[in-house]
C-alpha cells in the first residue's frame, strides 16, 4: 500500500511523482509541480519514502524491490495458540492370575476408623475380590421397616483387588439391617469357565458394631475388621431363611396326617417298628467327625466381660480347649482347629503349652493361612 513520500508511477497513464498527501482512497501526486489526484489502486510504488539514491549510482527507471514491497499485504500479528494437552492413554496391564483364583472368593468387610472408640467410629465397607474374575456388582440395603431394597453402590472391581465403597456411622447403620450383594463374573481377552450370577442377602447383627472383640484381623486384613464371607471357593453363602407362614402350614398338615394315622391304627393292627434312639455319628466316641472349629475369642465364649480380668479370660479360653479335646480324645485322626487370633501370641503360646503337656501325642501345626491367616492351630488326635 502506497504512503505519503513514496514515489509512484501511474498504472493507467503516463507519468508519476511523489505522493504529497492521501485523503481516503485518493492520493495527490506531485507531477512536475502539479498535484494530480489518482486512486491509490491505480499507482505502483517505484521508490519508497526515505529511499535515497547514491550520487554515483545509476538512476533506476523501476525499483523492483520497492514494487514487490508495495504489493505485500500488511503482516498480521500471529496470535499465540496454546497447544492442546496431549492425553496419554495408559495401556491396561495384563491380569496376574493366581493358582486358586478360578474358584471365586468374595468377602465384605467393615473397617472401623477408630477401633478403640467404636461408639464414635465410622465404618468403611470394603469389597474383597479374591478371584481371577472381573466383577460387575451391586450392594443393596434395607431396614426392617422397609419393604424394598435401596442400591448403595454399583461398580466394577478388577481381579484380586479391593473396592472401597460406602462409609457408615452409627446413625446410618440401622438402614443396613439387611444387605444384599449381586454380581456377574467374567474375564477379558481370554477364555474362561462360565460362572453363575451371585445373589446373596444377609442380615447384619448390628450389635457387633459396638463390640471390640468382634473386630479382628481376618484372611485379607491385618487390621481389625468385621469380615463377612459372601462366596467361598465358588459357593455362595445363603443363610437359611424360614417363612413363618409356610412353617405354620406344614405343621397344620402334620397334625392332619397324625390324626388320620391315629384313626387307621384303631381299625387295623399297625407295626410301629422297634422303639429306640437312632444311632448318630456324634454319639459314637470313636467315629471321626468333619473338621471341628473352636473359636477361642473371648466374645464367642461369653456374653459379658464384666468383672473379668485377663487371667480369668485366659482360664476360660483354656477350659474351652480342654473341653473339646476331652470330648474327641477317642476319635483317632480327628482334626480340630483352635482359632486364637494373631494378637501378641499370649493365647497361642498358652494353648500350645497346654496341648503339649496334656496331649503329647497330638499333632500340632499352623492351620491353613488362606482360611485363618496366622491366627489358628490345627490339632490332629493320635
Amino acid at each position: 500500500m502506497a504512503k505519503i513520500g513514496d514515489t509512484v508511477r501511474f498504472l493507467n497513464s503516463v507519468g508519476g511523482g511523489r505522493i504529497m498527501r492521501i485523503e481516503g482512497q485518493i492520493a495527490y501526486v506531485d507531477d512536475d509541480g502539479f498535484e494530480t489526484p489518482v486512486l491509490l489502486k491505480e499507482v505502483v510504488v517505484v521508490m519508497p519514502a526515505g529511499h535515497d539514491l547514491k550520487d554515483d549510482g545509476p538512476r533506476l527507471m523501476f525499483d523492483q524491490k520497492a514494487f514487490d514491497d508495495g504489493r505485500k499485504k500488511p503482516e498480521t500479528k500471529a496470535v499465540a495458540v496454546e497447544p492442546e494437552p496431549v492425553v496419554t492413554v495408559q495401556p491396561e496391564l495384563p491380569v496376574e492370575e493366581t493358582s486358586h483364583g478360578d474358584k471365586m472368593n468374595i468377602a465384605l468387610a467393615f473397617e472401623p476408623s477408630d477401633v478403640k472408640h467404636l461408639d464414635k467410629s465410622r465404618f468403611s465397607a470394603v469389597l474383597v475380590n479374591d478371584s481371577n474374575y472381573f466383577l460387575n456388582f451391586t450392594l443393596l440395603r434395607r431396614s426392617e421397616e422397609e419393604r424394598g431394597w435401596t442400591m448403595v453402590w454399583q461398580g466394577t472391581v478388577a481381579p484380586n483387588e479391593y473396592c472401597d465403597m460406602v462409609s457408615l456411622t452409627h446413625e446410618t447403620l440401622p438402614q443396613y439391617e439387611k444387605i444384599a450383594f449381586q454380581c456377574v463374573a467374567y474375564k477379558k481377552d481370554r477364555l474362561f469357565t462360565l460362572q453363575a450370577p451371585v445373589s446373596v442377602s444377609r442380615k447384619l447383627d448390628l450389635t457387633k458394631f459396638h463390640k471390640y472383640h468382634c473386630f479382628r484381623p481376618g484372611i485379607y486384613f491385618e487390621t481389625p475388621v468385621l469380615e463377612i464371607p459372601i462366596v467361598t471357593d465358588g459357593v455362595a453363602h445363603r443363610p437359611l431363611e424360614v417363612n413363618a407362614a409356610e412353617v405354620a402350614s406344614a405343621m397344620q398338615g402334620d397334625r392332619k396326617d397324625k390324626d388320620a394315622a391315629r384313626e387307621l391304627s384303631k381299625k387295623y393292627k399297625v407295626d410301629s417298628g422297634r422303639k429306640g434312639k437312632s444311632s448318630s455319628t456324634a454319639d459314637n466316641p470313636h467315629k471321626v467327625l468333619p473338621l471341628i472349629e473352636v473359636d477361642l475369642h473371648i466374645g464367642e465364649l461369653t456374653d459379658t466381660l464384666t468383672g473379668m480380668e485377663p487371667k480369668d479370660m485366659l482360664e476360660m479360653q483354656l477350659a474351652a480347649v480342654r473341653k473339646h479335646m476331652r470330648a474327641n480324645s477317642g476319635r483317632i485322626g480327628q482334626k480340630l482347629v483352635f482359632i486364637h487370633g494373631k494378637g501378641e501370641g499370649v493365647l497361642r503360646k498358652a494353648v500350645l503349652d497346654l496341648l503339649k503337656k496334656e496331649w503329647p501325642k497330638a499333632e500340632l501345626q499352623d492351620a491353613s493361612f488362606r482360611e485363618y491367616g496366622f491366627g489358628a492351630t490345627l490339632v490332629t488326635i493320635h
